[in-house]
């Protein structure tokens, strides 16, 4: 459907640089060379607005780059004309092949490696993989002399194919303290793989209980880590969709970081029956419901951080040991978890309520969850700091109320530094 002018959803969603959309209806079979009263396609739009991203998925799906709009110019001398250098470059990648004239189908000029391209042959891997699915492998390797991960996985269509360049570029802007760095990617062969920083400290719970052991509280401090980290991939439009603790790592320095978001390759639509059935304990009603499920975005991501506060403060998934179908029946009926016997801080569980509220729009917003998990953390460093205050010095700690109140916002202060 068009409208006066020509439009259709395709050409507006390029134009206004909803990516998503765009991938929806191309994955629709939207026709990516359609026109409008001025000849202007999509590739144009896109290109003109500056959305690279949009570009290249346009490219991938078969946009055609040798259409000229009413003033006679392509899409490569738009972005040139308004200081569009890098989606020029890539368009002059380029080169129309015969076809019917009018949408000419594109394929590049020549094999030009991505500039985060990693030859299979630079990596040096272990004989056993460390992790397996039916997505594939992960194995610890070598690369640079650098202790890595590599997740590897079998491409056997042009569709798979796309959808791993997709995502290879989706990771490598992912770039924040709190996302698992990524290295490069090898397209090399039928066996492609990621390469990423391995985390040296494994994942979140087990951190925990380890810390636990040496008398150490951290839960609070590392999930504002992984709810800074999915901030910054909401605020770049890029949903998690699987956001559960073992999706949290922790590094070398104790930073949590999250993996796994956002990429259909990592995402649990490639674990296997029994993983994909477990996940329903991190997942928003309306995403799992048999009627008009939702597809996953920010909102049940924020559901899902608030079950993963109730694993971080338990020690324990979700829902304890109900099997799935039985939590599947409470959360699709509006019937909450209990709450656990670890909450024993009343607005530590009001959080978790306002997080997993059953209706996506009265979930508390992300930022201002981050606040209150800042406050919790910085309480459970203040009293970490005044544990160690004690033994050093017992005999000049011997804090009441009074006194807790009146050290606290000094105490604070120390623990912050």
């Amino acid at each position: 459907m068009k409208t006066i002018d020509g439009r259709t959803a395709l050409t507006f969603a390029a134009e206004e640089g909803h990516l998503e959309i765009v991938r929806l209806l191309v994955d629709h079979a939207a026709n990516v060379n359609v026109t409008d009263s001025e000849n202007q396609t999509p590739l144009m739009k896109a290109s003109y607005r500056g959305h690279e991203e949009i570009v290249r998925l346009l490219l991938d799906n078969g946009a055609a780059v040798d259409i000229t709009n009413n003033s006679g110019r392509t899409a490569a001398e738009i972005a040139r004309l308004n200081c569009r250098y890098a989606i020029k470059s890539i368009l002059d990648q380029y080169q129309c092949s015969p076809s019917d004239g009018k949408a000419a189908t594109t394929v590049p000029v020549s094999r030009q490696q991505p500039d985060w391209f990693i030859s299979s042959r630079e990596v040096r891997k272990e004989h056993q993989p460390f992790s397996a699915g039916s997505f594939g492998k992960v194995y610890r390797e070598w690369w640079l002399n650098t202790r890595v991960v590599a997740k590897t996985f079998t491409v056997a269509t042009e569709k798979e194919n796309r959808t791993f360049h997709r995502e290879a570029r989706i990771w490598q802007k992912a770039r924040h303290r709190n996302i698992v760095p990524f290295f490069g990617a090898c397209d090399e062969g039928s066996t492609f793989f990621f390469v990423c920083e391995e985390a040296k400290n494994g994942k979140l719970l087990d951190y925990l209980y380890h810390r636990r052991e040496e008398g150490r509280s951290l839960e609070w401090r590392k999930l504002l880590d992984a709810a800074l980290g999915l901030h910054f991939l909401h605020e770049r439009r890029i949903v998690h969709s699987d956001l559960k603790c073992n999706q949290i790592l922790v590094n070398k320095d104790g930073v949590a970081m999250l993996t796994n978001f956002g990429l259909s390759f990592l995402a649990s639509g490639h674990d296997g029956d029994e993983e994909k059935v477990r996940a329903i304990r991190w997942k928003a009603p309306e995403v799992i419901r048999k009627e008009k499920p939702v597809t996953p975005n920010a909102q049940s991501d924020a559901y899902s951080l608030g079950m993963c506060v109730v694993e971080t403060v338990t020690g324990d998934v979700p829902w304890g040991q109900h099997v799935p179908d039985p939590v599947k029946f409470h959360v699709t009926r509006k019937k909450f978890l209990p709450r656990p016997k670890a909450f024993t801080n009343d607005k530590q569980w009001l959080l978790v309520e306002k997080l997993c509220a059953f209706e996506p729009s009265e979930r508390m917003k992300l930022a201002d969850a981050i606040e209150w998990i800042r406050g919790f953390a910085e309480e459970d460093r203040f009293q970490e700091r005044v544990r160690e205050m004690k033994e050093e010095a017992p005999e000049e700690i011997d804090l009441g109320i009074e006194g807790h109140t009146m050290m606290s916002k000094a105490a604070m202060e120390i623990a912050a530094a």
